[in-house]
């Protein structure tokens, strides 16, 4: 080969400008790709900042709005979480970032009651179990939810009642009205002893008068106590039928500027108004009267105040009720086929009169009358029932405690869980 030939080959000043272009587009590329991926990940900075921030608020507003409702001073009755006691209902906050935030409350569970003995004596306890959600202004953001447990605790109440009837006066049993320590009642709840040691109980002092064909099962008594120490004997020490009657579940009357009692058809029927849905006690029914559906396991609490009614009386006249019935300022007269399945205290006095037959009235439980003189007796054709029942009153009692619990504070208890919602 020739020396210029090979002087030719040599020589490669030529590809200098090729290289130099291949360089520039491979910088090129890799500013390109530097400034992509800088740009993607200020992109996804910048959307975790905000997420973040987002749920941060989210976050701070849920727990400023828990502690701000657990600090509150509620209205007896309502609860700490809900405008009203109804599920689903919405209210608002500000949030650390100046936005409003809307708050769905809904309460999960609404526990049973519980009997529990503390430094303070014996309780009744309930608790409650809320879901909790922050939802961002306009819906854009992230939602935080958290379950929220409280509980609310009363003063356990327990009657000490030791007949089917007691007087705090004179008492006088007349026609074909019988009246029981409960040894013919229903057993319904399987209590080995379901009777009174009394079937008619009077204050030291009265006196129980019987005629006609009226029967007494069981002994009668003339008490230790008087009418002044009858409250405290039977409902407690310290206990007033008049804070029982605050408790009710429904109240009638001047005392809670609510509606007077009308009078008007006490049963489990639908269309009637819900003041007047005592339950049903299906149980004393027997084929007689289905209750409707729910009704046979409702114990209600109602409390009366007859100022201002007909003599300041209270009338029932016939079909049924179970629970407890509290009378304030005035008597109580029951006449007809009134069924009735739990505990009745009158502040005064208390008239009985059965209907004739299948016209009968019908109390299994207690009745209590704190007045001067108190008459349970029938006319002349008629029935009157009244039996010492243990498993009614511990109904009664559980409703009256339940009541109780539902006018008490709520406690925090926890805050269960949070959550996140990616919105």
């Amino acid at each position: 080969m020739n020396r210029s030939l090979l002087d030719s080959l040599r020589d490669r000043r030529g590809a200098a400008l090729p290289v130099a272009l291949f360089g520039l587009v491979a910088v090129s590329l890799l500013v390109t790709t530097a400034l992509l991926t800088s740009s993607t990940e200020f992109a996804i900075s910048s959307a975790h900042r905000g997420a973040a921030s987002s749920l941060y608020n989210a976050d701070a507003a849920l727990e400023q709005y828990v502690a701000d409702r657990l600090t509150a001073v509620i209205p007896t009755g309502q609860d700490r979480f809900l405008p009203s006691d109804t599920t689903g209902a919405v209210t608002t906050a500000v949030g650390p970032d100046g936005k409003t935030y809307s708050f769905t409350v809904a309460r999960l569970v609404n526990g049973s009651i519980q009997y529990v003995t503390t430094a303070a004596g014996n309780r009744v306890r309930r608790s409650q179990l809320y879901s909790l959600t922050a939802m961002p202004p306009s819906g854009r953001g992230r939602a935080v939810g958290a379950f929220v447990g409280v509980t609310r605790e009363a003063a356990r109440v327990q009657t000490n009642i030791n007949a089917g009837a007691v007087s705090g006066g004179n008492l006088s049993v007349s026609g074909n009205a019988t009246i029981s320590d409960g040894r013919s009642g229903t057993n319904y709840c399987g209590l080995s002893n379901n009777t009174a040691p009394f079937s008619v109980q009077v204050t030291s002092g009265a006196t129980i008068s019987r005629g006609g064909s009226s029967t007494f099962e069981g002994a009668t008594n003339v008490a230790g106590f008087t009418k002044e120490q009858m409250a405290d004997t039977l409902l407690g020490p310290g206990v007033t039928l008049r804070q029982l009657a605050d408790m009710a579940t429904i109240q009638f009357g001047r005392r809670w500027n609510k509606p007077e009692f009308n009078g008007g058809r006490i049963d489990s029927d639908p269309d009637q108004p819900a003041g007047y849905d005592w339950g049903c006690p299906q149980v004393l029914l027997g084929t007689s009267l289905t209750c409707p559906t729910g009704s046979s396991t409702r114990n209600v609490v109602v409390a009366i105040d007859a100022t201002g009614l007909n003599g300041n009386e209270v009338s029932l006249t016939g079909r049924y009720g179970q629970g407890m019935i509290i009378v304030l300022n005035g008597s109580l007269k029951i006449q007809g086929n009134f069924t009735y399945k739990g505990i009745i205290l009158v502040e005064k006095d208390m008239f009985i009169r059965g209907g004739s037959a299948g016209q009968e009235s019908k109390i299994e439980g207690s009745v209590v009358s704190f007045g001067a003189s108190s008459t349970v007796e029938d006319n002349i054709n008629g029935t009157a029932t009244i039996k010492y029942n243990r498993c009614a009153i511990n109904d009664a009692e559980e409703a009256l405690n339940g009541s109780a619990l539902q006018t008490a504070a709520q406690n925090a208890g926890g805050t269960y869980a949070w959550y996140e919602l990616i919105r």
